[in-house]
This record gives C-alpha cells, sequence and structure tokens, in this order.
C-alpha cells in the first residue's frame, strides 16, 4: 500500500520498513506456531469422516428416495461450490460439507440410474473404488511411487489436460447428444480417467503427510480431506462410467 501520493518518498520510507516488516513476520510465524494446534493425521481423518458422512447422505436420501432427477442439477452445484471452496483464500469448512452433501446427490441419483439398467454394478464400483484406493496407498506407504517434483508436474499438466477434454465432452453431450464415451474406444478414455484418478490420490497422500511433518495450522486438514474427498469421488464416478461401457459391450 502506498504510504504517500510521492512516489520517491514511498520508497525512501520503504527502505527502513522492510527490515521492521521481515522480522515482525517472524515474531508473528513464531507467536501462531506456539498458538496454533498443528495439523495431524487424527485430525485430519476425522474431517474425512465428516464429509464422507455428508456425501453418504446426500448419496442414500437420493437413492432411497429414487430422486434420480436431482442428479445432475446436484452436479453443477457440487462444481460450483468444489470452485469456490478450492479458490477461496480462507478455508470454509461449511462450503465443503456442502460440497460433500450435493456430490452425494450426484453420486446416488447416477449410481441409481446405472444400477437399474445394470443391476449389481454400484456393488462392483464400491469395490473397485475401496480395492484401487487401498492399492494405491499401498503403493505411496512402501515407496512403489515416488511424489518427487518431477511426478506432481506430470499430474498436473495431465490433470488440466483430462480436465479440458470433461468439459468439452460435456458441453457435446448436452447440446449435440453426442459423446466420446459412446465410441468404441470410449472406454480406452473411461480407463484413463480412472487411473489419473487413482494416481492423484498419491498427491492427496502427500499433502496430507508433508501437511502434518511441517506442522501445518490445524484448519488445513479441512483442505487435505477436502482433496482427498474429491478424488475418492472422482475414481468412483470413473470406475462407474468404466463398468457400465464394459455392461454395454
Amino acid at each position: 500500500m502506498a504510504i504517500s501520493h510521492n512516489p520517491v518518498f514511498n520508497r525512501s520510507l520503504q527502505t527502513g520498513l522492510v527490515a521492521a516488516n521481515n522480522s515482525q513476520l517472524k515474531v508473528d510465524q513464531e507467536f501462531n506456531s506456539i498458538t496454533q494446534r498443528p495439523m495431524t493425521m487424527e485430525g485430519t481423518a476425522s474431517k474425512v469422516f465428516v464429509l464422507f458422512a455428508a456425501l453418504l447422505v446426500g448419496a442414500g436420501g437420493t437413492w432411497f428416495f429414487e430422486l434420480y432427477s436431482l442428479a445432475f442439477p446436484a452436479m453443477f452445484v457440487g462444481l460450483g461450490l468444489g470452485l469456490w471452496a478450492t479458490f477461496s483464500k480462507k478455508v470454509r469448512p461449511g462450503v465443503m460439507g456442502a460440497y460433500a452433501l450435493a456430490q452425494g446427490v450426484f453420486v446416488g441419483g447416477f449410481s441409481g440410474m446405472l444400477e437399474n439398467l445394470y443391476p449389481g454394478i454400484v456393488q462392483t464400483a464400491v469395490i473397485g473404488t475401496l480395492a484401487t484406493a487401498g492399492a494405491m496407498f499401498a503403493a505411496y506407504r512402501f515407496g512403489w511411487v515416488k511424489v518427487d517434483a518431477k511426478f506432481t508436474r506430470f499430474m498436473m499438466f495431465a490433470l488440466i489436460g483430462y480436465m479440458t477434454f470433461a468439459v468439452v465432452n460435456l458441453g457435446f453431450a448436452m447440446f449435440a447428444g453426442t459423446s466420446v464415451y459412446s465410441s468404441p474406444f470410449g472406454w480406452v478414455i473411461a480407463l484413463l480417467g480412472v487411473g489419473l484418478a487413482a494416481f492423484t490420490l498419491n498427491l492427496d497422500f502427500e499433502q496430507i503427510t508433508q501437511g502434518v511433518a511441517q506442522k501445518w495450522p490445524e484448519q488445513m486438514e479441512w483442505r487435505a480431506a477436502f482433496g482427498l474427498t474429491v478424488t475418492l469421488i472422482w475414481l468412483y464416478v470413473e470406475i462407474l462410467r468404466l463398468l457400465s461401457i464394459f455392461n454395454q459391450n
């Protein structure tokens, strides 16, 4: 912020203020490290449980009352809430909980529609999601997947590319009535989505591990739990989509 409308006067003052500001910043950081509770593995796990409880409430209600028509409106509501929670400078647990609830409605409706077409597909998708997540956790835990700068950079480019494709494909599906997933090679795209979602879990595990090791503020437990929840929902939807394609053939 400018101290005066005179830029020369501002620069002369800033030379003396920078050192003072840096010293005050160090004092503030040390004070915060003393007064703030650090991020813990147990605290993060409890946040994941809260978000999944909201997800299951939304999914269970939609499934039980067969409110399948709410699935796609809820998907867009969840997308908006997810973007808000992701890009907000402030940690917003309420928005994250609302996201989980809205995505639960989407997941419940989408699952119900496919279950009516292909009985047993949802159970298989749930088992596949749990098995994949468990395998990725084991791969991360035993160091079979190294989450280094190169891996993170590759995943970021891959995710941006896939999300761009997903938006374009959704536009075609809504306005042209066609989708890449209905083509003979749709299963390849769906399998790629499953792979990307599965390996993204390693980024979430690394974020939680680094947050605990570096003693991030306790509120960061919500961001870590939110990221893991988003990835698990994505993984389930991709597995469900892949199974539906195989059932069509």
